[in-house]
């Protein structure tokens, strides 16, 4: 459409430039009759008449000259320099009439000639123009299917991620579930080899107590054998006590070997808490999967586009204005703080909640009030990153809170992460924030990062 327009304007243009010419032609034509008619009441022509036409001639031919009408109007100023000749030659001949004629000829080829030429430049300066605005048009098109195309690709990526992110909640759900069934498990396991002791340490002291019978009893044995040849009227009764003997004795021998599996069965149930063990490897080779659910957790967050146009000098002007938005908020100074905002600054507050985002946005007023709540919180600081991403510095900054301390070894310490990830680009010389991202997630363990 575009094109079109231009081509519009252009025919206009030459219709009106020929007009013109039609116009000066007929005007040349009938000047030497003017003039002739003229000199019926004037009289004879003057010499300085004629030799002011022909320096206006020869200045209109050299403005001619000046815009290149030799190479852009090639017939109309050579025709105008013959002119401009054949009036001298008439001059010199004393023929004023025809002098002034070519004079004035000359004249107007000369400006016919000049106005061809700008004609001519400013067609080829227009069409030079249109050649590159086509191929601008061209690139744009091209650079909008680029994009397109990785539209679609980052539609299939979100995709992607919203699918990954179902199965990491999933599996945090499975490792939670089972550390619960384990932690119960395990003070089950430690109250039963508690009982399981104190068993132990019973049956050790009947042991003890068994084999000294048994030592009572063999010597016992050994002097009824002896006594069997002392009397016989008193075998049968001294046979019946060997016998009861050796009786009783099977019978703590039997005991023992009963108390001895029972302490074999204690050992093999204290070797379960190395169950205990294994759970916390089990949540060691867990622990990078729920880093990479916090990881990809990060909704608004706006796109990257690696490119800048602030100088280095730029870039650390607004390293350091970061810097000092972070000391202020670790030394407890919020109006300090909160002076780096700009006045239509706004921030993205996200709360994950049991893997559930419930995102809200805070105008200048909810920020400080916002601000102040949280800065009375003992928040400590984890992870600090600055990148540049094109007229803003961005830092983003990790903080943790204890809500619930483990009150065992057993025990798991839940925190609140926040993560604050902070736009600042530059306002009459000064840094200020126009953007920032909340990311708070409530009830977390403390992932090592």
């Amino acid at each position: 459409m575009k094109g079109i327009c231009r081509n519009l304007e252009r025919d206009k243009f030459v219709k009106q430039f020929q007009m013109f010419n039609k116009f000066l032609l007929v005007g040349v034509l009938l000047l030497p009759i003017f003039l002739l008619a003229c000199s019926a009441k004037l009289g004879s022509i003057q010499t300085e008449d004629v030799d002011t036409l022909i320096l206006q001639a020869e200045k209109a031919i050299k403005s001619a000259r000046e815009v290149n009408a030799p190479s852009l109007a090639f017939e109309e100023f050579e025709q105008a320099e013959t002119y401009l000749e054949n009036a001298k030659d008439a001059l010199n001949e004393h023929n004023g009439v025809e002098a002034i004629r070519f004079a004035n000829q000359a004249i107007t080829q000369a400006r016919i000639a000049r106005r061809k030429a700008v004609q001519n430049t400013m067609n080829a300066e227009f069409n030079a123009t249109s050649l590159e605005k086509d191929a601008l048009i061209t690139e744009l098109q091209k650079n909008i299917k680029t994009n397109k195309n990785r539209l679609m690709d980052l539609e299939n990526r979100i995709q992607q991620f919203v699918e990954t992110e179902k199965e990491l909640q999933q599996n945090i759900r499975t490792l939670e579930n089972e550390k619960r069934e384990l932690a119960n498990t395990e003070r089950k396991h430690e109250q039963k080899v508690a009982e399981l002791s104190e068993t132990l340490k019973s049956i050790q002291a009947q042991s003890a107590r068994s084999e000294t019978e048994i030592r009572n009893y063999g010597n016992k044995v050994k002097d009824l054998s002896r006594k069997v040849d002392a009397a016989e009227s008193m075998a049968k009764s001294e046979s019946r006590q060997k016998r009861a003997a050796v009786a009783e004795t099977e019978s703590v021998k039997k005991q023992l070997r009963e108390q001895a599996n029972v302490y074999t069965k204690l050992l093999s149930e204290a070797k379960k808490r190395d169950v205990v063990a294994e759970h916390d490897e089990y949540i060691k080779q867990k622990k990078p999967k729920a880093y990479a659910f916090a990881d990809q957790l990060q909704s608004n967050k706006p796109k990257r586009t690696g490119r800048t146009s602030l100088s280095t000098q730029q870039i650390n002007a607004g390293k350091a204005a970061l810097s000092k938005w972070e000391k202020a908020w670790s030394s407890k100074n919020v109006d300090a703080h909160l002076a780096f905002y700009s006045p239509n600054a706004t921030v993205s507050k996200i709360i994950i909640k049991e893997s559930k985002e419930h995102p809200t946005t805070l105008d200048r007023s909810l920020v400080e009030t916002n601000l102040r709540e949280m800065n009375a919180e003992p928040w400590k600081k984890t992870a600090e990153l600055t990148e540049v991403e094109q007229e803003s510095v961005i830092g983003t900054y990790r903080y943790l809170r204890l809500v619930s301390a483990a009150e065992t070894e057993d025990d798991t310490a839940l925190y609140y992460m926040w993560i604050r990830e902070i736009w600042v680009h530059q306002v009459q010389g000064k840094w200020k924030i126009n953007r920032e991202t909340w990311q708070i997630y409530e009830n977390i363990p403390d992932l090592g990062r």
